[in-house]
C-alpha cells in the first residue's frame, strides 16, 4: 500500500508532454508571496512561514554578488506541482567563510562552489543528492544555518550560527592571547533538534577533536571524540544516532536509523561502518568497517532504508554493459568481508543501460522512488522512477521541476 501510495502522489510530475530546458533563475522570488520583503533582512519565506515536515523537496543555493553579502536560499518544492511551498533566504555574514581560498573546512565552501542560480549543470550533470553534511547545515525547521567565522587578520577560525533575519550568533569565544596555536575550528554541522552546533577543532600535530557548543549562551564546549586526522583531506563532519555523535570523514552518508554510515576511507575505497558510541575518524583503522566488494561497482548515493544503499558507477562507468549509466542496489546486511559480493546482496539494474549520464537527485523519504537527472549532449532532463530492478522512467514534464532541480544542491525529500 505504501508504494502505491508515493506512485499516486508522483503521478502529476510526469503527466503531460515534455518541456524545453527552463533556464529561468531557480533564486528568484514569487513577487507574489515576498512582495515588501528582502533576503536576509526577514525570513522571505512564503505561505505561513513553517517549513513543511513532509511533502517537499529542498534545494539550497548560493548568491555571491560583487557588491552585496552572499546569501543562501532554501526552498521547499511540492513535489506534486513543483511549486515552492516555501523559501528562506540567509545573509552570510562578511566574516563567515564561503570559499575554497581561505582553505577553512566547511559545509558552506562546498555548497556554494560553482553552485549559483542560473548555473545549470557541468559536463557531468546536476550535482548528486546531497551529502549528510550539507543537510546539517540547517537545523530541522531551515530556521538557523551554522557557519564557520574566520578572523582575517590571525586567520583563527571559529563556530556561530545565522538565522533568517541577518542576525549572527557567535558561539567561539575570542582567541587567547597566551602563546599558542591558532584556533582552527571547522565543518559548523548543526544538531537537528537545534540544541547545538558541532563542529572540529584541528592542532598543529593533526590531531582532530569532535565537539560541540550549545547554542543556548552558556558557549560550553563538549568534546566527544578524535584522532589523528592524516590523510583526512577532504574529510566533514556528520552526526548521526540519539544521542548524537560525530562522525568525521570524506562522502559520509548516514542511514536513516543512523546506526551505519558509508564513506570513502583513503586506501580502502567506499565502506559501510557502524555508528561508534562516541564520535570518531571514518579512516583506516578507525572504526568498525566493512569494504564494499570491488565487483559491486558501487557509489553510494544514499540509503532507501537502514540496510540498503542506492548506488551508481563507482568511477563514473560501469564495468558491467547492463549497468552502464544504470543504478542498483545493495544490501550491507550481508557484506562479509570478502572481496566478492555475497549472493543476493547485489541488485538488478534499475533502468535500462544507456549512453545518457545520469545522476540521482533525490530520493524519497520512504526509499521507494528517486528522481534522476539525465544529460544527453547538452540537454538535462529529469525523470522519476521506483528504486526497483527493471523499472521504467517517467519524464517530468512540469517547467517548475526543471527549474527546481538544474541549479543547487537537494539537500533532502522529506
Amino acid at each position: 500500500m505504501a508504494a502505491l501510495a508515493v506512485a499516486t502522489v508522483l503521478l502529476p510530475l510526469v503527466a503531460g508532454c515534455g518541456g524545453g530546458h527552463d533556464a529561468s533563475d531557480p533564486g528568484a522570488k514569487d513577487t507574489k508571496a515576498t512582495a515588501g520583503q528582502q533576503g536576509g533582512s526577514k525570513s522571505a519565506d512564503q505561505g505561513s512561514g513553517a517549513f513543511p515536515d513532509r511533502g517537499v523537496i529542498v534545494t539550497a543555493w548560493c548568491s555571491v554578488p560583487a557588491s552585496k553579502p552572499a546569501s543562501v536560499t532554501v526552498t521547499g518544492w511540492d513535489p506534486a506541482t513543483w511549486e515552492r511551498a516555501v523559501s528562506r533566504t540567509f545573509t552570510v555574514p562578511a566574516e563567515a567563510v564561503v570559499a575554497e581560498a581561505d582553505d577553512v573546512a566547511s559545509p558552506l565552501v562546498e555548497l556554494c562552489a560553482d553552485n549559483f542560480p542560473g548555473v545549470s549543470t557541468s559536463e557531468d550533470g546536476p550535482r548528486a543528492v546531497a551529502s549528510t553534511r550539507l543537510r546539517q547545515l540547517f537545523d530541522k525547521d531551515f530556521s538557523r544555518m551554522a557557519v564557520v567565522l574566520i578572523d582575517r587578520e590571525t586567520e583563527a577560525t571559529g563556530v556561530g550560527y545565522v538565522d533568517t533575519s541577518g542576525k549572527l550568533t557567535k558561539l567561539s569565544g575570542a582567541p587567547s592571547e597566551d602563546f599558542g596555536d591558532t584556533p582552527k575550528e571547522e565543518n559548523a554541522v548543526f544538531a537537528q533538534n537545534g540544541s547545538a552546533v558541532w563542529f572540529t577543532e584541528t592542532d598543529s600535530s593533526d590531531h582532530v577533536r569532535i565537539a560541540s557548543r550549545s547554542v543556548a549562551g552558556d558557549h560550553a564546549a563538549t568534546e566527544q571524540g578524535g584522532g589523528d586526522g592524516s590523510y583526512m583531506d577532504g574529510a566533514g563532519l556528520a552526526l548521526a544516532g540519539d544521542p548524537v555523535r560525530g562522525l568525521f570523514g570524506k562522502e559520509v552518508r548516514i542511514s536513516p536509523d543512523g546506526r551505519k554510515a558509508t564513506a570513502f576511507i583513503t586506501w580502502r575505497g567506499f565502506n559501510v561502518a557502524d555508528v561508534p558510541q562516541r564520535g570518531a575518524l571514518l579512516k583506516a583503522g578507525g572504526v568498525k568497517a566493512t569494504g564494499i566488494p570491488y565487483d559491486a561497482d558501487c557509489y553510494p548515493y544514499g540509503w532507501v532504508d537502514d540496510q540498503t544503499v542506492l548506488c551508481g558507477a563507482r568511477l563514473g562507468k560501469a564495468e558491467d554493459p547492463k549497468r552502464k549509466n544504470s543504478f542498483w542496489t545493495l544490501d550491507t546486511s550481508r557484506l562479509d568481508g570478502k572481496a566478492d559480493s555475497p549472493k543476493g546482496a547485489l541488485g538488478d539494474p534499475i533502468i535500462p543501460a544507456t549512453d545518457r549520464k545520469n545522476t540521482v537527485r533525490a530520493i524519497s523519504p520512504d526509499g521507494k522512488q528517486m528522481i534522476f537527472a539525465s544529460l544527453q549532449g547538452t540537454r538535462t532532463e529529469f525523470f522519476t522512477s521506483a528504486i526497483a530492478s527493471g523499472a521504467t522512467p517517467k519524464k517530468i514534464a512540469a517547467r517548475g521541476a526543471d527549474r527546481a532541480l538544474s541549479s543547487g544542491d537537494v539537500l533532502e525529500w522529506r
